[in-house]
């Protein structure tokens, strides 16, 4: 087991905005039969609407950093790029913040984020323990990962799979966040190379070399959130500018030399170079160049290292437009029975 208290740099998000005074979702209607036989004080309803999306994702804004991924994860659904997860929010509490997100995506796991303040955590237990947005039986022949834990919610979480009869195991992770206000740089890809949009192909490539494939990747996913690459080009002869938003797409034959891509939970990842590219500054140009084009779509750009990734947390120390904001935990459901 890793421990849960890695010590995270005093760095914090450069500046949040106040609270936006929005008003209570509207009352469910039939749809939400499902969950009503929960009791009144924490009974969830889901977001149907993307207008709901994005009213929750200014919702749970000013409550950065911890909210950082559900934001962005609300924002995606929210503009209609993706469509893979649903959202649950308490119906009868309209001072909550607490947000549950269910991955559909993952037939052979559960995957459960979550957000809540800290004087929520024990209404976040008490939805989790009677509600069905983790399938307890399921979890008997399927795994569970719940993912984007802040850490004062990790032990009485582990608490409670624990007392489902759940063995399992905290993966503790720094979250570096980007500040766009402290990037003043003007993006160059070197002579021999240019930086797109990733063509069929690449996706595919991506796919076959990611080094964690808990959540798939879905070539949807990258018609709308960009994932990149180097490529190399034998017409580019001189350095050349890169523009985040105006990035072309590579052809469907292509195969990057680097690559890195938005996630389904609306974090960065997936960052990797060929061996015999390492050392020209590519992945930094990929997350600085990532990171813009997300913060123009109303991303919170933002990226997990786990603690022994020590290339990539050198590479975000030795950027000034990154720092560390705070810690997350996955809560893994061990396979093996206890």
């Amino acid at each position: 087991m890793r421990p849960v208290g890695m010590a995270a740099r005093d760095n914090t998000v450069s500046t949040l905005p106040l609270p936006l005074a929005l008003p209570p979702l509207s009352p469910p209607g039939q749809q939400h039969s499902v969950l009503a036989g929960m009791s009144v004080s924490a009974c969830l309803v889901p977001l149907l609407t993307k207008e709901e999306h994005m009213l929750w994702a200014e919702r749970v804004k000013p409550h950065l950093p911890h909210s950082v991924t559900i934001h962005n994860n609300l924002v995606q659904h929210g503009l209609g790029l993706v469509c893979h997860d649903t959202f649950y929010v308490l119906r009868d509490r309209p001072h909550s913040v607490t947000v549950l997100c269910r991955k559909e995506i993952s037939p052979h796991t559960q995957h459960v984020g979550i957000f809540c303040l800290k004087e929520e955590v024990d209404t976040l237990v008490e939805v989790l323990r009677s509600s069905p947005v983790i399938d307890w039986e399921c979890t008997k022949r399927n795994h569970l990962v719940i993912h984007h834990i802040p850490p004062y919610a990790a032990e009485p979480l582990v608490r409670l799979l624990q007392e489902r009869g759940l063995k399992v195991w905290l993966l503790t992770c720094f979250t570096f966040t980007y500040d766009a206000h402290l990037d003043h740089r003007t993006l160059r890809v070197a002579a021999g190379f240019r930086v797109c949009r990733l063509g069929r192909a690449g996706v595919r490539h991506l796919q076959k070399n990611a080094k964690s494939d808990r959540i798939p990747i879905m070539e949807r996913m990258a018609e709308g959130v960009p994932y990149i690459g180097v490529y190399q080009d034998p017409t580019s002869t001189q350095e050349a500018t890169v523009d985040p938003e105006n990035l072309p797409v590579a052809g469907d034959e292509e195969i990057p030399v680097a690559w890195c891509c938005s996630k389904p939970s609306g974090d960065m990842g997936k960052l990797m170079t060929d061996e015999r590219f390492r050392r020209r500054g590519f992945g930094k140009l990929l997350t600085a160049t990532l990171a813009r084009r997300q913060a123009a779509l109303g991303f919170i750009p933002h990226a997990f290292v786990e603690e022994d990734t020590s290339a990539s947390k050198v590479m975000f120390d030795n950027s000034p437009d990154w720092s560390v904001t705070h810690e997350n935990i996955w809560i893994i459901e061990c396979q093996e029975p206890l």
